[in-house]
């Protein structure tokens, strides 16, 4: 029954990491959740109007409601800010509710991830559900749970992340890019296919689920 529901938190870092690695959960798993939270830990002023345009796009085609809070900090430097980022999102969360976490990996290469993982990390024994993410900046990412995509959720992947422009990022190097080719859109159908049989999905998001209480 709906009021057994647990509420469902992803805490990210980025304007755009819900979109390239939390959509399949969000399909596979919303109906499961009384609440939907998206909590952004940082800004930037070039993905503001594209992340609107996405959040407004994935809600209509899945049929969802997403309440949606960006802490507005700076990007690249959760690091320095992680006490104050810790705080404002810990008072996002209702703890006299059963809730579940998505976030990022600890075994991530991107400083703002890592700074998301360990603030998370603090609320591992409160939460029923723990999952991390895979982002395209993961290393060493231990998968063992797999979502199918069918087409037109792997199409409205594309159509979100395409929107994004290296080109407009605050960035060192200026180098790296979004997912252009289908290899990088399906790294998760790699992960699959090493370990399982073929299934009926040409696409696939991974994750790891540190823990999990029905």
């Amino acid at each position: 029954m709906k009021f057994n529901r647990k509420d469902l938190y992803f805490f990210v870092a980025h304007l755009d990491d819900f979109e390239i690695s939390c959509l399949g959960y969000l399909f596979k798993n919303a109906q499961n959740y009384n609440s939907i939270k998206v909590i952004i830990a940082t800004t930037w002023h070039s993905k503001v109007r594209i992340w609107k345009e996405n959040l407004k796009l994935i809600c209509s085609t899945l049929k969802v409601d997403i309440e949606y809070i960006n802490l507005d900090h700076e990007q690249r430097l959760l690091m320095t800010t992680f006490d104050s980022v810790k705080n404002d999102f810990y008072k996002t969360i209702d703890f006299n509710r059963r809730f579940d976490i998505v976030t990022h990996d600890p075994e991530d290469c991107h400083t703002d991830h890592v700074a998301c993982s360990m603030i998370s990390n603090g609320l591992f024994k409160y939460a029923s559900k723990y999952t991390t993410i895979y982002s395209p900046s993961s290393r060493n990412f231990k998968a063992n749970y797999w979502i199918g995509m069918p087409q037109n959720i792997y199409n409205l992947k594309k159509k979100c992340v395409d929107k994004y422009n290296i080109n407009n990022e605050q960035s060192y190097t200026k180098l790296g890019y979004y997912m252009q080719s289908e290899n990088h859109y399906n790294i998760g159908k790699s992960y699959y296919l090493e370990n399982f049989a073929h299934q009926d999905y040409e696409h696939y998001e991974t994750y790891r689920i540190l823990k999990s209480l029905e």
